[in-house]
């Protein structure tokens, strides 16, 4: 790894603890994973206990309520860990970060890394309750998941950028790892998509998150989520995530 692609992974408060589930939601499809995990964040009070930078990141800071804040932060409450970003992740970071985060959850001894993100549904507008569709980087992890409220096993199809380097290196890694979908727009924020993510994953970490709060913010959220949309659309376009919505080809 060159030194332009070295990327810094900074503890402000040790993290540490048995079983510690991972949670990452970058910017993607429907801005799913970055709605869901900023939410689950605020609503257990998660604790602010560190960052990522990298030369690779645009020059640029985040404020919120007059406070400086890092690009890519990371939170940690009890044996939960969660990965929100402000941006999205540039493509030449993309392989990098991947590798540099599976390094570190397993040197944390991580259970399991699970991405958030959203399944592009061209007819989602006719679709009330989106359906959830999982993958486990393990068979044993999948079956364990689709157990569970009745989600649907994802078969068949591509996952491109973080989210598919991230579930790659950790079965190279022998790290347990599973991405949760949501039926969702491609390329408007999908609060609808997300509640139905945290939903899910209230089920699956025991804890209760009531979502009624983030569902009755959906339209201010789409306001006020529209420029991060427009940026991570042209980052999609550079990373073909739109084959998402094609099947690969079958081979005899």
């Amino acid at each position: 790894m060159s030194e332009a692609e070295e990327i810094s992974i900074v503890e402000v408060e040790p993290i540490q603890g048995r079983d510690l589930i991972f949670i990452e939601g970058f910017p993607d499809v429907g801005l799913v994973g970055a709605i869901a995990t900023s939410y689950i964040v605020d609503r257990l009070e998660m604790r602010e206990a560190g960052y990522i930078d990298a030369e690779l990141l645009p020059p640029l800071i985040s404020v919120r309520n007059e406070q400086i804040k890092e690009l890519i932060r990371i939170y940690y409450r009890d044996r939960i860990v969660a990965i929100v970003s402000d941006i999205p992740i540039p493509p030449p970071m993309i392989r990098p970060l991947s590798q540099s985060l599976v390094n570190w959850i397993k040197r944390k001894n991580g259970k399991l890394l699970i991405s958030v993100s959203g399944i592009p549904e061209p007819n989602r507008l006719d679709i009330e309750k989106p359906e959830i569709y999982v993958l486990g980087s393990r068979p044993e992890i999948t079956e364990m998941l689709v157990r569970l409220n009745g989600a649907n096993r994802f078969k068949d199809g591509f996952i491109a950028g973080i989210k598919g380097m991230l579930l790659r290196d950790a079965v190279r890694a022998g790290l347990d790892a599973a991405i949760i979908l949501a039926q969702a727009h491609y390329n408007y924020p999908d609060p609808g998509a997300a509640g139905q993510v945290v939903s899910y994953l209230s089920k699956f970490l025991g804890i209760e998150i009531d979502v009624k709060p983030l569902l009755e913010s959906a339209e201010e959220l789409r306001l006020r989520l529209r420029d991060l949309m427009m940026r991570t659309d042209q980052v999609m376009r550079g990373i073909q995530k739109s084959k998402e919505l094609e099947l690969p080809p079958v081979y005899l």
